[in-house]
């Protein structure tokens, strides 16, 4: 029966969800921060398969996990795990096949709602007894409806993104390597970045993080973004260029932004980006629904039993 390393950070749904829903017979070595190198070490020698909860993958680990024949990461973003290193060594990576892109597409739509009403100010100003002050009464407060928004990475996320605007009968625009079939189903036209930023009143990110996205959105591209749109950002920090956003938001280059993910996280409390009014922030957690976790642990195994069984993998990432 299987050897399962499991690297678990942070997220005890997902590993009490693995040993509740682990096939009979397998076998789940857990691994965390606290556990010693020769503990990690031992376990990815003798691994059939490498589980990955919120945890990267180092190096020295792939050298020495000879028998392993899949890392199945539980998440839609793979910057944890070094991918040409694995392939090099006939490693393959899967993601979550999408199991989560219904939290984080809702969740996009959440912080563009949220930022172009102000929710965050109005709610803290309740509590404190301020009753709407001029800022959130109206006179500058906006509706997603009918307006441009614009998807960069159409993947499962983006186009999932793309289905949900259409109560909003947005006009919807796309950039993308690749054409995005789901994405132009729900009526996204595919444009090229420039246009999308110069078009969009929303712009939403839902790329993965390497070395063609990392600071895809810095002060070129926000220069290009109407000084009245909003950039929404739920995929990975470093996607966008944190100082030239501060700048754009304080200079009023854009007029707000609604954000998941941080450059460092967790984020610093002194990171001046947090004092912004025009701005909604959370803590990485865009793809944490109750539903989604059984999502991801049910297709990770499904996913390994078919390998395990003589098939392939699906939802293979591979290095740009």
């Amino acid at each position: 029966m299987p050897q399962v390393l499991v690297f678990s950070g942070p997220a005890l749904p997902l590993l009490d969800m693995a040993n509740q829903m682990k096939p009979d017979g397998w076998d789940l070595q857990v691994c965390t921060s606290d556990s010693t190198e020769p503990e990690v070490t031992e376990a990815a020698k003798i691994a059939d398969f490498i589980l990955v909860f919120g945890h990267g993958v180092s190096d020295t680990v792939l050298r020495v996990a000879k028998k392993t024949k899949l890392v199945q990461l539980c998440s839609a973003g793979f910057d944890g795990i070094n991918l040409r290193l694995a392939g090099e060594l006939g490693i393959p990576v899967a993601n979550n096949g999408g199991a989560n892109a219904i939290p984080v597409a809702e969740f996009a739509i959440t912080l563009t709602l949220s930022t172009i009403r102000h929710l965050t100010v109005a709610a803290a100003d309740t509590v404190a007894g301020q009753w709407m002050r001029p800022e959130v009464d109206g006179r500058d407060s906006h509706e997603l409806f009918a307006t441009t928004v614009g998807i960069i990475g159409a993947g499962r996320i983006g186009s999932t993104v793309a289905g949900m605007l259409r109560g909003f009968e947005t006009t919807t625009l796309y950039t993308d390597k690749v054409r995005s079939e789901k994405a132009e189903s729900f009526g996204a036209v595919k444009v090229e970045l420039d246009e999308l930023l110069e078009r969009s009143d929303v712009v939403t990110l839902h790329t993965p993080l390497d070395g063609s996205t990392h600071g895809l959105i810095g002060e070129g591209e926000l220069r290009l973004m109407k000084k009245t749109a909003i950039l929404i950002n739920t995929c990975r920090g470093p996607v966008v260029e944190e100082k030239a956003l501060i700048r754009a938001l304080e200079d009023g280059e854009i007029w707000g932004a609604g954000l998941d993910v941080f450059e460092q996280e967790p984020v610093d409390p002194s990171n001046p980006i947090l004092d912004l009014e025009n701005i909604v922030v959370a803590p990485h957690i865009a793809g944490k629904s109750y539903e989604s976790y059984p999502r991801r642990v049910r297709f990770a195994f499904e996913n390994m039993m078919n390998v395990w069984q003589g098939g392939n993998a699906e939802s293979i990432v591979s290095p740009e």
